[in-house]
């Protein structure tokens, strides 16, 4: 039986896309982001949503809607919402595991923003979904701070607790889509280097749209499920996904609005990207600062 799989990465690194290819494998259940690390319970995810209502509480009330009902509807989503508030009390690890029950013998497939929010959380998500193995997608900071600061919408999360990416070596700080890269990068490898080397796998993910039969196969036969030319033909095919296209009113979202307004896997050609010299997002002239270029070096890039 396949294991759950989870991928890690900075937002703006092809993770959507990404997951939403390998939740569409014939033994994967892809999920819309669940963001369940924002609580040890219900009742601690709620508060940190704002009451269940901001964004980053659409996926879990959409997937179980799905789950519930076999679609998502207005109606449904209001029918779940309110399970949540009335099981304050319930782990998020338990309800983890009901979802993970609703859809075997198919395993889950998450990705979540809030993983990498903070230090604890990928420990936190290893709890609530034991056993996963952990996808880790890098992507060229250049080309993901560009990105980041272009997608007006995560711009603001940058600038929110949530993506902190504020350089407070200036005075007053500066906002740069590379302290976000760094910091989710470096928790994330803090949290693998304490999962068995069996686990985890770390891709490129320009490598990945750019020849994603190579990859998908690559990634297929490392958590040994089938890597047969239908497998992989039905994971280049993420719009099939319930979850692709945005929900109901009063959930629309659950994933990066971006892909779901055109959710599509499309060919990619990777573009040299530079290492040094100014930033395009900042008016002071400032390149990256060493350590990022040290980490994007160790990740496989060079200075394009």
């Amino acid at each position: 039986m396949a294991q759950p799989l989870v991928l890690l990465g900075p937002g703006r690194s092809f993770t959507t896309v990404a997951a939403g290819m390998l939740g569409q494998h014939p033994e994967h259940y892809g999920m819309p982001e669940l963001n369940l690390t924002l609580g040890e319970t219900i009742g601690e995810f709620l508060r940190n949503t704002g009451g269940g209502r901001n964004g980053l509480a659409h996926g879990i009330v959409r997937a179980m809607a799905q789950l519930e009902y076999g679609e998502v509807t207005a109606a449904g989503v209001d029918e779940m919402r309110a399970f949540l508030f009335n099981n304050p009390g319930m782990t998020t690890a338990e309800l983890m595991a009901e979802l993970q029950a609703a859809v075997a013998p198919k395993a889950i497939v998450e990705k979540s923003p809030s993983i990498v929010a903070d230090p604890h959380y990928p420990f936190r998500q290893d709890q609530i979904l034991p056993g996963a193995n952990y996808l880790h997608i890098t992507r060229h900071p250049m080309s993901a701070g560009r990105s980041m600061m272009t997608a007006e919408w995560y711009a603001m999360i940058l600038a929110s607790p949530l993506g902190d990416s504020w350089d407070r070596r200036m005075t007053p700080p500066v906002l740069d889509p590379q302290v976000h890269w760094f910091v989710a990068h470096e928790r994330i490898m803090d949290f693998l280097d304490t999962i068995e080397p069996g686990r985890h796998m770390r891709i490129r993910g320009e490598d990945l749209l750019t020849d994603p039969d190579h990859w998908l196969k690559k990634i297929c036969d490392w958590i040994g499920v089938a890597s047969d030319d239908a497998a992989i033909e039905a994971m280049k095919h993420p719009e099939t996904s319930p979850f692709a296209q945005p929900g109901p009113e009063n959930a629309p979202w659950g994933g990066d609005p971006s892909f779901q307004e055109k959710p599509a896997l499309r060919p990619y050609k990777t573009k040299p990207e530079p290492l040094t010299g100014a930033l395009p997002w900042r008016e002071d002239g400032m390149p990256f600062a060493d350590h990022v270029v040290e980490m994007a070096k160790f990740f496989g890039y060079e200075d394009g």
